[in-house]
């Protein structure tokens, strides 16, 4: 599974429009706050049947990625 392309169109479908995501895109560029980053990680724990701890800071789709090739 391409982990980058399911994560655009979970971020595309969140945001009700197309969006290209590159691995350096942060998410400050994408006009997310904290409560957008929380949201999208509890979709992401949904989708990939996992869960992100608690105290995890995310500011960049590689990190996501990383976390989620692990």
């Amino acid at each position: 599974m391409d982990i980058l392309k399911k994560l655009q169109e979970i971020v595309c479908d969140y945001r009700g429009e197309q969006i290209e995501l590159k691995p350096e895109t942060t998410f400050d560029e994408l006009g997310f706050d904290s409560l957008d980053k929380v949201e999208l990680l509890m979709r992401l724990e949904d989708e990939f049947d996992m869960q992100f701890p608690d105290d995890i800071q995310v500011n960049a789709v590689k990190e996501i990625v990383d976390i989620l090739s692990k």
